[in-house]
């Protein structure tokens, strides 16, 4: 499969595009992409051997610190989750719903920060933005960590999730901007599958300094066991901070570890994907488009159902291992490990199997399908000695619905064309992240622990909203391809991508391809 995309960007960047040329040499003045613009040359070719060369030191130089950040921004959200079977709500006071709401509040400070922060995603250094959000998500942090009064902890929670807000559009813009289609529904799974290894790290930090008199809830040092895991996330926090200012380019033409013919190599490897690199410039076609194309909302849809669903369970899942399964505080820590390494499991395979196939639709139905066997299993069992195993390993494979969020993230960066068109429709996207992961805690009602059953059977009707939400994303860009491929035949044209830096929307290029 990789050998026919090389082929595919050897064979783009030969054809004839109408490029200029003044005095024989490229002139790129016609270029609307202002990142791109003294970088482009339609006539270039790049060599399978090459293009392969190119790939590996992106993957040397760039994926492992995107990395680091996302794994850092996992475990900033994630610390409540273990702090609350750690002593922390008897610690601040926390009462009913009080430990539901600091997760609502974080992602009402992430619905907040969305529109506003898309925005500067497009106008501003993406790297910048994301480094400068990390080291006041720290701040913020140290602020939770010492905070012994629940009022406090839902300010900054809020305030965490403002700034956390540039975290998933600024990777998916630096995806976009550095890998083909084909490429990024595998990078995709790569960083984001660093949610479920900061759980890992998470819960064995927690396990660690829980057994700091953690059962006794008393203090170490004038410090819960809780404050000193929150306080050692909160330093990793300010050295990934360092590491993503320090070493994450803006842009592939910023890239200090490249020369300048790589530079220009760099971007015409995305020249396929008829999205450009980074334009400023507003413009209020591409803003109005977004609100008349069904395709924003559409995903805007699949990601909130996904969320009510997810937002909820892990918020909980501490919670339902040790309560409503029956397993003990310290047992529910160390299950939770192998939980993490199974996430990853089904995140790469999920990214395997979606780039082997093709078919990253029908990959997020067949993985939602597994979730709906597992929730059935969950409320017609009944937690006892002898089917807490059973259930745990029904648990374990509920979490493929988690799993299935880079291949949306994919179908995001992948089928959005146009710099401010991507901007709302990212800013979109996101709020029904942060929509669906606000509300979704409050499905589980305090009076219907420990087992939750009314929450289980909420999720059932969303596994279905969720699966014909996806149906209908794959028809309608199945529709748009196969009229643009008649198109084309008939023209008797061929494809050269060659608007690829004029700012142009998905709708507007006609060359553009969607993939679903």
């Amino acid at each position: 499969m990789q050998a026919d995309t090389d082929k595919d960007l050897e064979v783009a960047h030969v054809e004839s595009t109408g490029a200029h040329h003044v005095g024989g040499k490229f002139d790129p003045g016609y270029v609307a992409d202002s990142a791109a613009a003294d970088y482009v040359d339609p006539t270039l070719v790049i060599s399978p051997q090459e293009n392969k060369r190119l790939r590996r030191k992106i993957y040397k130089h760039l994926l492992p610190v995107m990395c680091v950040a996302y794994i850092t921004q996992s475990l900033d959200k994630g610390t409540l989750g273990s702090s609350s079977i750690m002593g922390w709500q008897a610690d601040v006071g926390a009462k009913g719903q009080d430990y539901a709401l600091t997760s609502t509040f974080l992602w009402i400070g992430i619905i907040v920060g969305e529109p506003i922060v898309n925005q500067f995603v497009r106008r501003l250094p993406v790297a910048k933005v994301l480094g400068i959000s990390m080291v006041i998500w720290t701040a913020l942090l140290l602020g939770i960590t010492f905070s012994l009064n629940v009022a406090p902890v839902f300010a900054l929670r809020a305030l965490l999730g403002f700034f956390e807000s540039s975290f998933s559009p600024c990777l998916v813009a630096i995806t976009v901007q550095w890998f083909t289609t084909d490429e990024q529904t595998l990078i995709t799974t790569v960083w984001q599958t660093m949610f479920a290894c900061a759980g890992f790290v998470s819960n064995l930090l927690a396990y660690g300094f829980y057994q700091l008199h953690g059962s006794e809830n008393i203090r170490t040092r004038g410090l819960y066991t809780w404050q000193w895991m929150t306080l050692c996330i909160a330093i990793i926090s300010a050295i990934a901070s360092v590491i993503v200012l320090v070493f994450l380019p803006d842009t592939p033409v910023q890239a200090r570890w490249a020369t300048a013919d790589e530079k220009v190599k760099f971007v015409e490897r995305v020249r396929t994907n008829d999205q450009g690199i980074k334009q400023k410039k507003w413009r209020s076609e591409q803003a109005w488009e977004s609100i008349k194309d069904p395709l924003p909302w559409l995903l805007f849809l699949m990601m909130l159902f996904q969320t009510l669903v997810v937002g909820g369970v892990n918020t909980f899942n501490s919670l339902l291992i040790n309560q409503a399964f029956g397993f003990s505080t310290s047992q529910s820590q160390l299950l939770s490990l192998p939980l993490n390494v199974f996430q990853v499991i089904l995140y790469f395979f999920i990214g395997w199997l979606g780039t082997k196939t093709k078919q990253t639709c029908l990959c997020m139905i067949g993985y939602t399908i597994i979730n709906i066997v597992g929730t059935v299993v969950l409320i017609a069992v009944a937690p006892s000695a002898s089917t807490k195993g059973g259930l745990l390993v029904a648990f374990y494979f509920m979490q493929c619905f988690q799993a299935v969020s880079p291949s949306m993230y994919a179908m995001l960066s992948r089928n959005i064309a146009g710099q401010t068109k991507k901007s709302i429709t990212y800013a979109l996207f996101f709020v029904g992240w942060a929509g669906g992961n606000a509300i979704g805690p409050q499905f589980f009602i305090a009076k219907w622990g420990p087992r939750y059953l009314n929450s289980l059977y909420i999720h059932l009707g969303i596994y279905a909203c969720f699966i014909i939400d996806v149906l209908a994303i794959r028809f309608l860009l199945s529709s748009r391809n196969k009229r643009r491929d008649r198109e084309l035949e008939q023209a008797g044209g061929v494809n050269v991508h060659a608007h690829a830096f004029e700012d142009m929307t998905d709708l507007q290029n006609k060359e553009f391809r969607y993939s679903y």
